[in-house]
């Protein structure tokens, strides 16, 4: 098959913790999905199938969400809960154990198509999903890859595995996993994890009977809440050990290959069992402030490179770093110091990516997969190689287009291979039938 080889000439270029981190004008060379070159002033005379000058405009790396939750993409504006939550737990069962227990496969796959066409127009190009539908789990996660491919982004897949609704759902979240893992296992856009809901809604027994089906498979990992209330802490406390982690770790489910998220109530000891695990900690500012449950402390996200996740609450990665920055900012005192949170996105998050699809992912450098957010942004002040993290952090919103694996997927705003006015069309149809399922629950 012949290469299609692409050149965006005439663009700033901007890779916060890249190779290069800012060059004023130069150009992209892409090849078929693959970045080959990246160069300063004026390219090369060299043949190619498409020259693009994109008229000064900003190019960033496609950006990664490393946990959100797609089902949740039709909560916003549905109606307020029966019962006024008091606490994190009843948060869970007063709202999202009721919108997960009400998605059929037709309101599921409208959570998917809004929230996948969200996270591209804000720029994301690489997601890792954490799934529940217990009443359509079967079949569930390829629902997810199918529609993820029509976008061209990157996706992780898992299915929220509990106790909570029963033992057939137990078994049937399981299965989806297992079927999901062995299908997806060599995909090259699908990194199949093994998704469990938290530590405080699985048994003993559970826990047994997950290691045991996963011990003969290559290269698995779990995807799961940790530590993000007290009340995940007590209740491993209770069943007899020291902590949430210490508990999945005496059933053998933490690896070098484990997603582990929040972590808020984790000790110092946990911490470090995960550090010599290399399990990759997720960190979600905005979602745990919306909860009230804390906030992950400097330490851990500096011991353990976390990654940077929004937990569902939005999709915009830029937007989750600026409030993020906020939120650590207005606990601190004058002059103290703070989290980089452009390097949670911009430098762990990649990290994360790369090694879970095994390639490069998340900068624009020569190797990389060719995601690309690419901005019409002409600010009040100038942008120079000294100031670009303010201008990210606090300017660039939405981008003009967006490159995925070497194509255009958004340009002038507008999606080049899907319908957004059916997307949107039809994800308000299912949300209105949604909300009538949950006000019945």
């Amino acid at each position: 098959m012949n290469q299609k080889i692409k050149l965006l000439t005439n663009t700033r270029i901007i890779d916060p913790f890249g190779e290069t981190e800012y060059i004023e004008n130069g150009y992209i060379l892409i090849e078929d999905e693959t970045i080959v070159k990246i160069g300063v002033g004026s390219a090369p005379k060299i043949t190619v199938d498409t020259t693009i000058d994109l008229n000064g405009k900003t190019v960033i790396p496609g950006m990664i969400n490393a946990h959100t939750h797609l089902y949740s993409a039709l909560a916003m504006g549905m109606p307020a809960p029966k019962n006024t939550p008091t606490n994190f737990v009843e948060i869970l069962q007063e709202i999202w154990w009721k919108l997960d227990l009400a998605l059929d496969k037709d309101s599921t796959g409208a959570s998917f198509e809004a929230g996948l066409l969200d996270c591209l127009h804000s720029g994301v190009t690489t997601v890792f999903d954490h799934h529940s539908s217990p009443n359509f789990a079967n079949g569930s996660l390829e629902l997810l890859s199918n529609i993820t491919n029509k976008f061209g982004q990157n996706i992780s897949i898992a299915f929220e595995i509990t106790d909570r609704n029963g033992k057939e759902n137990f078994n049937t979240g399981l299965q989806e996993n297992i079927n999901s893992f062995n299908k997806f296992k060599n995909n090259p856009y699908v990194h199949p994890l093994i998704g469990m809901h938290a530590s405080f809604t699985l048994s003993n027994e559970s826990l047994k009977t997950i290691y045991s089906e996963l011990k003969g498979l290559q290269n698995w990992g779990i995807h799961i809440h940790v530590a993000e209330d007290e009340a995940d802490e007590r209740n491993a406390k209770s069943e007899g050990y020291e902590s949430v982690v210490d508990r999945l770790n005496r059933f053998n489910l933490i690896n070098k290959h484990s997603f582990i998220i929040h972590g808020i109530h984790s000790s110092d000891k946990d911490i470090a069992l995960l550090k010599n695990a290399r399990a990759t900690l997720v960190h979600n500012p905005t979602s745990n402030a919306n909860n009230r449950v804390g906030i992950l402390s400097d330490e851990y996200i500096s011991q353990l490179n976390a990654g940077l996740g929004t937990d569902g609450m939005r999709t915009n990665m830029l937007e989750e770093a600026q409030q993020g920055t906020l939120i650590r900012s207005s606990h601190l005192q004058g002059g103290e110091p703070s989290i980089d949170y452009l390097e949670l996105l911009f430098k762990n998050n990649p990290e994360i990516a790369s090694r879970a699809f095994g390639r490069k992912i998340g900068h624009l450098s020569a190797g990389n997969q060719a995601d690309l957010a690419i901005y019409g942004y002409n600010p009040q002040t100038a942008i120079t190689e000294n100031n670009f993290a303010g201008h990210i952090l606090f300017g660039l919103s939405n981008p003009n287009d967006v490159i995925v694996r070497g194509k255009y997927r958004i340009k002038n705003r507008k999606f080049t291979d899907v319908s957004e006015r059916n997307i949107k069309a039809n994800a308000q149809k299912q949300s209105q039938i949604l909300w009538e399922k949950i006000l019945n629950i």
